[in-house]
């Protein structure tokens, strides 16, 4: 049916254009028209040479050879005066009619033989070509990845390499009655590595690859989906064994809910229908495996994953620092390194990286040290590449005054110093004031080893950090800026999840009153049902967690207000502090803390930047330097 439109619409885009070039040709060629009255003037006149009559038209050309056409309304009384003068006559046939009804005639016939043909060939083989067109098969000769080339997931290494074993002898499975899986279901966030793993997967075993994206089977047609499933699944039998790939499945496998039966929701239920039909369509003998990808399996159909169809359901998650480390070394053997780049201490600045974003890290560090004419890529290169990927371009334009520098320092030593002073918090990596992207400074903390989960006291110990800025600023200037918005955000978050998703809060309980939902997008889920005044006292647990937590973050920087006020010093001259200098730096803060205590006239206002102590001062000194 679809190849019946299609021809249908290519032959009326032919008459179309065969009539529009007709008229062109017909516009160009014809002669100008004068009025009846202007050929009486001429032949009472004998300005006319010839007439050329068709029909109750005629075309006349005068002495100058100059032709006109106009219409005559009586031939034969015209015809009486013209016997008296001189003038040549021409009478032709009206084959207009003629020529018009040929044309439509050929085209009826031209277009009940498409149709013909069409419903004639609808079986064949050749007429699946626009239902397929989106087949993507690959040769085992052309596939180059490899489960060498995967680092990080490990599990589902170990998971695929059964299919694998499978692929190349099903026979050894067979003659124990074991059955391999038909379908496996790669789930987890974007790019950790599901279409990769797939592809590793065909080639390790040299069967055919067949790919197809699930938008694919979506098309402005109705039954053109269901036409590229059968397609798809007919030519993977007859080159089995082979791998069925679809990727992202869930633009096509979305539950069936409420019976819409109109538009687009009819046509992606019919290609979920005829991909349920085909999967169970599978003999136990045929070693054809269907692996699909998704980072959304809580929208998909409960058909879909029954045992029979989708058997397994892997998961891959975010590498931890073993598997980040892994695959920098990976993506490294491509790129000229220096010898004394530590992946390892990478690894551990680049927390729930997935492997896509440590593809990009890497060729981010080549390609600014390329730029700079380098002929290695050096540590440097890989932690000015980070903070591109995180905080965006570094904005050297940008003119701030004084004050706002002043403020900024503040905001940030705040953070830093909280970041130093909680037991529980992360250790700072770095602290700027350079402006990046959409934030005018960072302060960074890499955990010191990847957290599968998180404790009160964690989060709470984040909360307060997120609040030194905020605190810093009212405390120091005793004015509010819009520089905490994004601090404030994230520590709302994460209140939020601990009242609602952690029953971290004592008075409400251990109780849960938000979900996920289940998928690996963020944003997802929401709120359970509940009553109006279970929603306000949830509100003011929140509001209280922060308020107490902001409060912590004003009594610590009030404690240690010499230190923010030397810290912020030294970061308007040097702008960057990593983790080694800042520690130096608060460590000669204590010590003349020391000192003030034993000589009761020495107090913090008369400190400077440079009055530390020698360790501090060099720091100063090597980083402007």
């Amino acid at each position: 049916m679809a190849i019946l439109v299609r021809n249908l619409l290519v032959s009326f885009l032919f008459l179309i254009l065969a009539l529009f070039m007709g008229m062109l040709w017909f516009m160009e060629h014809r002669h100008p028209s004068q009025d009846y009255s202007e050929l009486v003037e001429r032949l009472n006149n004998d300005q006319i040479a010839t007439l050329e009559f068709t029909g109750n038209r005629v075309a006349f050309t005068d002495r100058e050879k100059h032709t006109f056409v106009t219409t005559v309304p009586d031939v034969g009384k015209f015809l009486e005066r013209v016997k008296e003068k001189n003038i040549r006559v021409i009478v032709k046939e009206d084959r207009f009619t003629l020529i018009y009804m040929t044309a439509i005639s050929v085209f009826i016939v031209a277009l009940v033989l498409i149709v013909w043909w069409s419903l004639r060939h609808k079986d064949d083989e050749d007429e699946s070509t626009f239902a397929s067109d989106k087949l993507v098969g690959q040769d085992p000769a052309d596939l180059k990845v490899s489960f060498d080339d995967i680092a990080g997931i490990p599990e589902a290494k170990e998971e695929l390499e059964e299919i694998v074993s499978f692929l190349k002898s099903p026979d050894s499975f067979r003659k124990i009655g074991a059955t391999i899986p038909r379908g496996i279901l790669l789930q987890g966030p974007p790019g950790t590595g599901k279409t990769l793993l797939a592809k590793a997967v065909a080639g390790e075993a040299g069967v055919p690859f067949y790919s197809f994206s699930g938008s694919d089977f979506v098309e402005m047609f109705v039954g053109v989906g269901a036409s590229r499933v059968r397609d798809l699944f007919k030519e993977a039998k007859k080159n089995s064994p082979c791998i069925v790939f679809i990727d992202e499945i869930d633009a096509v496998g979305a539950s069936r809910s409420g019976g819409a039966s109109a538009g687009g929701q009819e046509e992606r239920g019919q290609t979920l229908n005829a991909l349920l039909v085909e999967m169970d369509g599978f003999a136990t003998d045929e070693p054809i495996v269907v692996l699909a990808a998704t980072n959304r399996p809580d929208i998909l159909d409960s058909a879909l994953k029954r045992p029979g169809r989708f058997d397994r359901q892997i998961n891959i998650l975010a590498p931890d620092v073993k598997g980040r480390k892994k695959i920098l070394e990976v993506h490294g053997q491509n790129v000229r390194l220096d010898p004394e780049i530590d992946f390892e201490l990478i690894a551990k600045a680049t927390p729930g990286f997935t492997g896509a974003e440590l593809a990009n890290l890497v060729n981010e560090a080549a390609l600014m040290a390329a730029r700079l004419g380098k002929d290695r890529v050096v540590n440097v290169d890989f932690e000015k590449a980070r903070d591109r990927i995180l905080m965006g371009v570094e904005r050297k334009g940008m003119v701030m005054s004084d004050h706002d520098r002043n403020v900024l320092a503040y905001h940030e030593a705040g953070h830093g110093i909280l970041a130093n002073k909680l037991p529980d918090s992360d250790p700072l990596h770095k602290i700027t004031i350079v402006p990046r992207g959409m934030a005018l400074g960072q302060t960074q903390q890499v955990p010191v080893s990847d957290h599968p989960a998180f404790s009160r006291q964690y989060l709470i110990s984040k909360i307060i950090v997120l609040m030194g800025g905020r605190a810093a600023e009212e405390l120091v200037f005793k004015q509010q800026t819009t520089g905490a918005q994004g601090d404030l955000l994230t520590a709302t978050q994460i209140a939020t999840d601990m009242v609602c998703k952690w029953g971290m809060s004592p008075k409400m309980g251990p109780q849960a009153f938000s979900i996920d939902s289940g998928g690996f997008i963020e944003g997802a889920g929401g709120r359970l049902p509940m009553g109006h005044d279970t929603a306000s006292f949830i509100d003011q647990e929140v509001a209280n967690l922060l308020t107490e937590c902001y409060a912590e973050a004003i009594r610590i920087l009030k404690r240690e207000q010499c230190l923010l006020k030397n810290l912020a010093e030294i970061l308007l001259q040097v702008e960057t502090l990593d983790g080694e200098e800042f520690d130096i730096i608060v460590e000669c803060s204590m010590k003349k803390e020391a000192a003030a205590i034993e000589e009761p006239g020495d107090t913090c206002s008369s400190c400077s930047a440079r009055d530390h102590c020698a360790e501090a001062e060099g720091v100063v000194d090597e980083i402007t330097a």
